[in-house]
């Protein structure tokens, strides 16, 4: 797939096309989750878009940023958040990319933008976490200069689902 580009937004995407990529995202992250032999409720996937759109200001100038992998047709093929977890701290969220734009360093771009937003926020460092299982983001983020930690960091998936902790991989990065 060629002709991607990387847009950063300043409003949030009409709903049902974003709605359609989290969807994707969310389905995946619950297939690992099962997989890795928790019982995981069918509702879950609905129910993180819901606590997504709830909070989605927080993916916004001036608190965060969202962007969003478009193909050339204008159809969304990944996206990627980032959200202030303090004056100097930007917290990765939500990087994905289909299936078909896999391999095109879209994974890469969604990072890099967001890491050159946060830097023109003001912000010092970025932090992420990530299931075992994702071995693609456990791949990706030492190549792009973030260090991996030996000791867990209070991130949203930190705070809000302790039964991952066992099972999530800690990264940051100075910008």
């Amino acid at each position: 797939m060629q002709n991607i580009t990387i847009e950063t937004c300043e409003q949030l995407p009409a709903k049902d096309e974003l709605n359609n990529m989290l969807s994707q995202y969310y389905e995946l992250i619950v297939q690992r989750m099962r997989a890795m032999g928790f019982d995981i409720d069918p509702a879950a996937p609905q129910s993180a878009l819901a606590e997504f759109w709830e909070n989605s200001d927080d993916y916004l100038p001036p608190k965060g940023c969202l962007v969003v992998a478009r193909a050339q047709g204008g159809e969304i093929v990944g996206c990627g958040m980032m959200k202030c977890l303090g004056p100097d701290t930007g917290e990765l969220k939500r990087v994905f990319v289909t299936e078909k734009a896999r391999g095109t360093g879209t994974g890469r771009a969604l990072i890099e933008v967001r890491e050159k937003v946060a830097r023109e926020m003001g912000l010092k460092r970025l932090i992420a976490d990530t299931l075992t299982p994702n071995v693609e983001m456990r791949d990706l983020y030492p190549k792009l200069g973030f260090v991996e930690l030996d000791t867990p960091i209070e991130t949203t998936t930190y705070n809000d689902q302790p039964m991952l902790r066992p099972h999530l991989h800690y990264f940051a990065k100075d910008i």
